[in-house]
């Protein structure tokens, strides 16, 4: 076989093995897929309901090729080794059933089956008439460029808070906070904790509940397409920032607006600006509790007796891996269809919390977030109340509440 020829079939071979780890990730719930050189191999690892797991190891000598065929997927210059890239696809290209192969080929890691798009390790594949939003960034190593593929998952139906794991109180609070015609509501919590898919929940209720009301969300990226709402996807290191599209935005007659994250200062004073005119105001802050949430606005530089004015509502949660119904319940060794782990699928833990006109006097002190955790006691459940009775209902387990609680379950 000649050079040509060689190199011809290792760029056939990486573009049906790409094909087949990203037909294969997606067929398993996968998240996010990260493509990680070490001294011997690249090593394919899945995010799954939370957690990395192992999912392929490939030749080291493979990895230059697979990167570089991630980057002509997305529109990502090869030639650049030396600098982060950011680029997104859409993925599979899948032919209708009948015979065509998958984009990139039938053979490849996992099999032909994963391949062509069929049922794999862990769930269904994609169907042929569905494709899935992909982002792709790359970063150099001293051992060669990594690459991870973020998924964003398309829901065939709107997902209520209650199927989310709120429970009908909270679905009750927080259904009662969008009902109103101005304020601020917030959802905290670490990264990957759900706070997005949360307020996707509410924005879909209130789509359906109140027809009339102009609905718009910017974020960063759009994770999710919502029928007669306007999206705006922003770039935070361009010209179209959350400061620039918001000012803009309040000349555009909006009732409604979901800000993907308050990330500074001024993009904080913009929405408490617009909650003060009359606007609703629904977003996500990091941050441990409602309390913390409450002291970060406060940090930003928002003057107590504006955030007093605004705050309706503080929601904080979490996301718990949920026991795999088609393990042995004795056994719990995990199968196929949770990848080995035990567990398939994650539920909520959630702490709301209205803001009542005892926390409104108390913001006007700009207290600590000792003294607002204090008049917040007893609000109803604790996430770690929560999270216990969800071990007594065998939704989840005792190691699963320490590992995403820590100290806290054991409170």
């Amino acid at each position: 076989m000649s050079g040509a020829e060689r190199s011809v079939r290792e760029q056939h071979d990486v573009t049906d093995l790409v094909a087949a780890l990203l037909t294969r990730a997606v067929a398993s719930r996968a998240t996010d897929v990260h493509f990680e050189p070490t001294d011997d191999r690249l090593w394919v690892r899945v995010r799954v309901d939370g957690l990395l797991i192992d999912f392929e190891e490939v030749p080291l000598a493979l990895a230059p090729n697979i990167v570089a065929r991630l980057k002509v997927l997305s529109s990502l210059l090869t030639y650049r080794t030396d600098i982060p890239q950011e680029g997104s696809l859409q993925w599979p290209v899948l032919h209708p059933a009948g015979g065509e192969k998958a984009a990139g080929g039938e053979k490849g890691a996992g099999g032909d089956k994963e391949a062509r798009g069929e049922k794999g390790a862990g769930g269904a594949a994609p169907s042929a008439d569905h494709v899935w939003d992909l982002r792709v960034a790359t970063f150099p190593t001293i051992r060669g460029e990594r690459a991870v593929v973020r998924i964003f998952r398309e829901r065939t139906s709107p997902q209520s808070l209650v199927e989310l794991g709120f429970t009908e109180v909270q679905d009750r609070l927080m259904r009662s906070a969008v009902e109103q015609p101005a304020g601020l509501i917030v959802v905290c919590g670490p990264a990957g904790s759900g706070k997005t898919t949360t307020l996707y929940a509410l924005m879909h209720d209130l789509r359906e509940r109140f027809p009339q009301r102009s609905l718009i969300t910017l974020e960063d990226p759009v994770e999710q397409r919502i029928d007669r709402v306007t999206q705006i996807q922003i770039n935070p290191y361009g010209e179209l920032n959350y400061e620039r599209c918001l000012r803009s935005l309040l000349r555009q007659d909006p009732q409604v607006l979901l800000v993907g994250e308050i990330r500074d200062g001024r993009t904080a004073d913009i929405v408490v600006q617009a909650a003060l005119t009359g606007h609703l105001i629904l977003t996500t802050l990091h941050g441990e509790d409602p309390a913390t949430a409450i002291v970060r606005f406060l940090e930003m530089g928002i003057p107590a007796y504006q955030l007093a004015s605004t705050l309706s509502l503080v929601c904080a949660q979490r996301l718990v891996r949920t026991v795999c119904r088609s393990c042995a319940p004795a056994a719990r060794r995990g199968c196929r269809d949770c990848l080995g782990t035990g567990y398939r699928g994650r539920t909520a833990l959630a702490q709301v919390c209205p803001i009542h006109e005892e926390l409104r006097s108390l913001i006007l002190h700009s207290p600590s977030a000792s003294a607002l955790r204090a008049a917040l006691h007893g609000l109803g459940l604790s996430m770690t109340a929560l999270g216990k009775a969800a071990v007594q209902r065998g939704t989840t387990t005792e190691d699963e509440l320490r590992r995403v609680l820590g100290a806290e379950a054991a409170d």
